[in-house]
Order: structure tokens, then sequence, then C-alpha cells
């Protein structure tokens, strides 16, 4: 189960840096026509974002296999880990907050706690 924790903050760390390279205000910026996404797709935030999403995908198969050789978790491991790794949710909207100045809103605080909750009480 250490190794599970081990991939999951793993996961959460490369989901996170992913999202705030590809959610950056200098991507996202202007229209979205045919050459702006070309060069989109060659730059180096798009390029280094793909790269960890890429990895964090491939932690996930990790955390899966993990699981499935634990016999009473096996039968659902995909089903568990897709709810393990919903906790890098969380972190992505607390990095959102620092780094690309997003404001949480009440709701969105609300939301949060209750799914850090769901997974607590799910993987208990």
């Amino acid at each position: 189960m250490i190794s599970v924790m081990f991939l999951t903050t793993i996961f959460s760390i490369t989901t996170v840096i992913s999202i705030l390279l590809l959610g950056s205000r200098s991507i996202l910026d202007g229209d979205m026509h045919f050459f702006r996404i070309i060069e989109i797709l060659l730059s180096w935030q798009f390029l280094l974002g793909a790269f960890f999403a890429f990895f964090s995908r491939l932690t996930f198969m990790l955390i899966n296999s993990a699981l499935y050789k634990i016999p009473e978790l096996s039968s659902s491991s995909t089903t568990i880990t897709t709810l393990i790794t919903t906790v890098s949710l969380i972190f992505v909207i607390i990095a959102n907050y620092f780094f690309l100045h997003e404001r949480i809103n009440s709701t969105q605080a609300v939301g949060a706690l209750v799914i850090f909750l769901g997974i607590f009480l799910i993987t208990k």
C-alpha cells in the first residue's frame, strides 16, 4: 500500500505540472486558428506539458497494477485507481490558485473538500 501512496503522489505532481504548463495564459491567449494551434503544438510548454501528461498516465497504470496485486482489491483495481487519482484535482485547484492566479469560490472549495472526504471514505 506504501507503493500506491507513493505512486499517487507522483501522479498528482505530474498531473499538476502538466495542467499548469498547458493552462498557462500564454498558451490560451488569442484565437485558436490553424497556425496558432501548430505554434502551440511546437512550443516548449506544450511539449513539456504533454510529457508530464504522458508520465501521469503511465503512473496511473502503475497504480492500477499495484492495486491489482492486492487480492481484495484486484477485482476493481481500475475503479479504485480512478477514485484515488481524483485527489490530484484538489492539488490542481490549489496550484492554479497560486501559479495561475485563478480564484477559488466557496462552492469550489466545498466541492474540493467533498471530493477529498469521498476519496478518504472509499479508500479506507
